[in-house]
């Protein structure tokens, strides 16, 4: 209960000075954090120590998709189950959003759930892929796409057998990498900013699981070079990660993390 109200009134506090310097959370520097080879993520403690951990569960088989990107294809465990996510292309090289889950580590799939069918770009399979949390056995995702009504950042969730709707994060001049983390009620979504020319790394944050994204805010520095993030939390504490690409030497590029404390 105490991380409960730590985050609403830390989120009030957020509310209450948006548009104003002060940030209402109080980040540490950005430093070097390895990351393992294969497929990770990233976790945090209520201390701050962040690290990224490797995802021994390899699924046995894909699920069965027409025309599903492969290059797209994000798999998440959850308390019970094994989830997927992918993008599927389409004839006219717009692509449909699905997720599908297994009960025996990927063996087997159910059918595919749409989660969002409304894309109307022509990137084919060159798009990023889709970022998955999981709450017991919910699944929550995060995408950048093309919606009829504008290119932007969007989230949707399952609770039980029910789909919520799609639900825009910010709308922004092209398509972006995500990372999503969430509990209960909590919801926070990490993305390349998707306007402007500088790369930078922004937070999104909710208090009601995703169905209004309240607060936004930048994380990465004005002298970082930042792409590819990756986010967790524990009660106040986050971790917000990302490449660091150093221009015009790329053997120096580094995987980074910033931790903070909601104040």
């Amino acid at each position: 209960m105490q991380q409960r109200i730590t985050f609403a009134a830390a989120l009030a506090a957020m509310l209450a000075i948006v548009g104003c310097e002060k940030s209402p959370i109080a980040w540490n520097d950005p430093v070097v954090i390895a990351q393992p080879d294969g497929a990770t993520r990233l976790v945090v403690d209520s201390a701050g120590r962040a690290a990224f951990t490797v995802d021994s569960l390899r699924p046995v088989s894909s699920p069965d998709g027409a025309n599903l990107c492969k290059t797209s294809l994000t798999t998440r465990q959850a308390l019970t189950r094994l989830f997927a996510a992918w993008w599927s292309v389409r004839p006219d090289s717009s692509a449909g959003l699905y997720v599908a889950a297994s009960p025996d580590s990927g063996k087997t799939w159910g059918p595919p759930l749409a989660v969002d069918t409304t894309d109307v770009s022509s990137a084919g399979c060159t798009r990023p892929p889709p970022s998955v949390a999981t709450v017991g056995d919910d699944v929550y995702v995060a995408y950048s796409m093309v919606a009829p009504e504008g290119k932007g950042v969007f989230f949707a969730h399952t609770m039980g057998p029910m789909l919520h709707s799609p639900v825009p994060v910010i709308y922004g001049e092209r398509l972006v990498s995500t990372a999503i983390a969430a509990d209960a009620d909590r919801v926070l979504v990490a993305y390349e900013e998707p306007n402007g020319t500088r790369p930078q790394i922004d937070l999104a944050l909710s208090s009601t699981q995703g169905h209004i994204f309240e607060v936004h805010g930048v994380v990465s520095r004005g002298v970082d070079n930042a792409t590819l993030p990756a986010v967790a939390f524990d009660g106040a504490t986050l971790a917000v990660s990302w490449l660091e690409k150093r221009p015009g030497n790329d053997t120096t590029n580094a995987r980074v993390v910033r931790v903070g404390r909601m104040q």
